[in-house]
């Protein structure tokens, strides 16, 4: 679904890229440059692997949620030493940096289903599990049984049962994808296929792992007229453009996406020209070109975790501290902290977070229930109207559609913390939190030290000292509060905003 032209594969994998793909050992390739996947690719025979696909009624080759490449993290989210949970499509995955590479296989060891991604990372980069200390490779192949005798442990690590569920992994543009398609045929279609196109290639990624829908969000990318009524603050109403410069692609609509094209939205951007493109199945680019000749680039992943919860990779393109600066790691930290602790830019999300879980709410609640978007209420609706064709026609409904299982409704809480959508999955966050605790940890007991020594000195005699010493306790005291309230602000207010504030300018 995700086959490129040859210039933009070259752009999408560059020869820095590596491809780890987690099969039995015995065929399994250890692939690094370009030159050298497409030599695993003649040697395998990828083709050989991959029975014909099902087909439409159409007659057009049945659209597959599961054989598609997946962004699951920014590499520089992926703990090296440690394993790394995460969900993708249903499915609970974990990834570890083993011998030969980044590896994933199912979050479960065959032993006891005990999740994996509660195990570590041995020296010699096996997973072990937590629990009785079963070890796995990369390709999943179990190598250790600790309370095995010597004479059955051969014979268990040998089984297939008792080798982990794998699935190819593969490191481009500073981002881990995963092929949600275990098995041989997962590996064959894994070879044939690309990531989707990057654009201008390497970013600066964010994640985000918001309780929302991954149809909401995607239809929330194609729905720029939203801005100025819902984004207070930002944008404002008054300042609002009827959109009804948005054009549909040509139709029948295509397995790799599409692109739609619109004019301005608000009096700041009357006159340009935007283009807004669905890659499949997880990639939305936007580009603008303003009146005043200004190009500006937008790159999206909304990777479906689970029917209610999506995990968000953003590029931003930030400017980088220069390499000469000392301490240059902590001060990134701190400035990643400080822009993510602002409230503007949380009010921002929430504003979106709250209307798009409550669109789930009452879609989930009956979902046969059509959207007056979804036939083009207004042209504004374009964008909307083209990617819920696109899932109905193309995508069998959505990457849940078939699954069968029951969807739990989605949260309806107003209060999302900060830490669960974004901090605990970042790397900058998780050491800036640590840098707080300490500095809350060492004031604190500074502050204890220096009120035993004002008490002393007062008992003494020596008021001045004790005077000064006091002064000190106090202001070591707030400096520890400081650092209680810098957490609160960013890894979890004791409330976050409430719906009047959200919503007020």
């Amino acid at each position: 679904p995700n086959t490129l032209p040859s210039s933009t594969m070259l752009l999408a994998l560059p020869s820095s890229a590596s491809l780890v793909t987690t099969t039995p050992a015995a065929i399994r390739p250890v692939l690094r440059p370009r030159a050298q996947l497409l030599a695993t690719r003649t040697a395998l025979g990828p083709a050989d692997l991959v029975s014909e696909p099902t087909s439409t009624a159409s007659g057009s080759a049945a659209f597959s949620w599961e054989a598609n490449w997946y962004p699951v993290m920014p590499t520089s989210y992926a703990d090296p030493v440690r394993p790394n949970g995460f969900t993708l499509l249903g499915k609970h995955l974990v990834l570890w940096k083993s011998a030969d590479g980044w590896a994933c296989v199912e979050d479960a060891c065959p032993h006891r289903l005990a999740p994996l991604s509660t195990g570590r990372v041995t020296e010699e980069g096996t997973l072990m599990c937590r629990f009785h200390g079963w070890r796995f490779d990369g390709a999943g192949n179990c190598v250790e049984v600790p309370n095995a005798d010597a004479g059955s442990a051969a014979s268990l690590c040998g089984a297939p049962e008792t080798c982990a569920t794998s699935y190819p992994v593969q490191e481009v543009s500073g981002l881990l994808w995963v092929w949600p398609e275990a098995g041989l045929e997962g590996l064959g279609r894994s070879l044939l296929e690309e990531p989707a196109a990057l654009g201008s290639g390497a970013q600066d990624w964010v994640m985000t792992v918001p309780p929302v829908s991954y149809e909401s969000m995607v239809e929330n990318s194609m729905d720029p007229s939203h801005a100025p009524h819902l984004h207070e603050g930002t944008f404002a109403a008054s300042d609002m453009v009827p959109l009804t410069d948005y054009s549909a692609p040509a139709e029948p609509l295509g397995d790799e996406g599409f692109t739609v094209a619109h004019g301005g939205y608000t009096t700041k951007n009357d006159g340009m020209k935007a283009t807004r493109t669905f890659r499949s199945p997880s990639f939305v680019d936007v580009n603008y070109e303003l009146p005043s000749g200004k190009q500006q680039n937008f790159q999206l992943f909304f990777v479906p975790s689970t029917p209610f919860e999506t995990r968000v990779i953003t590029g931003l393109g930030l400017p980088q501290l220069p390499a000469w600066l000392p301490k240059r790691e902590l001060l990134a930290d701190l400035l990643h902290a400080f822009f993510f602790s602002r409230s503007a830019l949380w009010r921002f999300n929430d504003q979106d977070r709250l209307v798009m879980q409550g669109q789930d709410r009452n879609q989930a609640a009956d979902p046969d229930r059509r959207q007056a978007a979804w036939d083009v209420a207004t042209p504004s609706d374009t964008g909307v109207s083209t990617f819920r064709k696109w899932l109905a026609e193309v995508g069998g409904g959505g990457p849940f559609a078939s699954s069968g299982a029951a969807a739990s409704l989605p949260t309806t809480q107003e209060e999302v913390s900060r830490w669960n959508v974004h901090g605990k999955h970042c790397p900058s966050c998780r050491r800036a939190l640590a840098l707080l605790e300490g500095t809350q940890a060492a004031l604190g007991k500074m502050a204890l030290f220096a009120a035993v020594a004002a008490a002393a000195l007062a008992v003494a005699g020596r008021l001045a000292s004790g005077i000064v010493a006091t002064a000190a306790a106090v202001a070591l005291s707030a400096g520890s509060r400081w650092a209680v309230g810098g957490r609160a602000a960013f890894f979890g207010m004791e409330r976050e905003l409430w719906l009047p504030q959200v919503y007020a300018r």
